[in-house]
């Protein structure tokens, strides 16, 4: 990110706590003057705050009941003779809070991260002694058993959906994995665009990529956890075909968007390994 983007960044990660009543204003103050009396400032100060963003929400899984939509990013101009200065604020505008609907009242969100954090913690406990690898199958395994792809859940792109309802969409079982991954200390990315699938049909996507053994490997949960109709029964053929994966093999269904939204910078993900993980170790 640009140094604008990193300001709006730590404002938010500075205020995670306070930002949970849907009210809390963050004050920039003059941090941006320079830059909104310059040409095109306000265009550079708008995707400033939509790269900050979309990187603060790839990067903490727990912000799930903020509705960026209703994040208003506010200046204030005040003009002396030909002298401008310009303050900024973040804050739910208009809006009576920037909070989703469902997460209006404080004591429900907090009721829900309190649960999210025991489950991580759950979890960490019982992979515990493991090594690395066997944490990432383990995990990887327990999301497999544990969630269902369903579009229908209360919050099917959130971890609030996979691990609370048991139900997500790509996004959701991406950013379960990712969260449990914090969890034990396992560095890991949630990455996004498109891939194609078995029937060669192209969509939108989620999936993950995992630090292990000095080399990154891309693991997709949600295409390891088919819809099987019958018994539920699911091969490691199908199990594991997206687990571990190096470049050579990933990358031929699987294509990086580093573009998270309109008006935002690129990002890069990771490099990933050539190989797969299992054809090296």
């Amino acid at each position: 990110m640009d140094e604008y983007g990193k300001i709006i960044y730590s404002g938010f990660e500075n205020n995670k706590e306070e930002m949970k009543s849907g009210t809390y204003v963050i004050d920039f103050g003059t941090q941006f003057n320079d830059l909104l009396n310059s040409s095109g400032g306000e265009e550079i100060l708008n995707r400033a705050f939509q790269s900050a963003w979309n990187a603060y929400i790839y990067d903490n899984m727990d912000i799930f009941y903020i509705d960026v939509e209703k994040l208003t990013l506010i200046t204030e101009t005040i003009s002396i003779a030909n002298i401008s200065t310009h303050k900024v604020k973040l804050s739910n505008g208009e809006n009576q809070s920037y909070l989703k609907d469902n997460f209006i009242n404080k004591n429900i969100t907090d009721g829900k991260l309190n649960l999210l954090e025991a489950i991580k913690k759950e979890i960490s406990r019982q992979v515990e002694g493991y090594s690395n690898y066997d944490k990432v199958k383990i995990i990887h395994n327990w999301l497999i058993n544990n969630i269902e792809y369903d579009f229908n859940a209360d919050e099917p792109y959130s971890i609030s959906g996979a691990l609370t309802e048991g139900k997500a969409v790509c996004e959701g079982y991406a950013r379960a994995f990712k969260y449990l991954m914090d969890g034990v200390n396992i560095p890991c990315v949630l990455v996004s665009g498109t891939a194609t699938n078995s029937t060669g049909a192209t969509e939108s996507h989620a999936w993950n990529y995992v630090f292990l053994n000095n080399a990154w490997y891309a693991i997709d949960v949600t295409w390891d956890d088919p819809i099987i109709v019958g018994n539920g029964y699911v091969s490691n053929d199908i199990k594991y075909k997206h687990f571990l994966k190096g470049a050579n093999n990933f990358l031929s269904s699987h294509k990086e968007d580093g573009y998270l939204s309109s008006n935002s910078m690129k990002f890069t993900f990771p490099t990933l390994s050539t190989y797969d993980y299992d054809t090296i170790y």
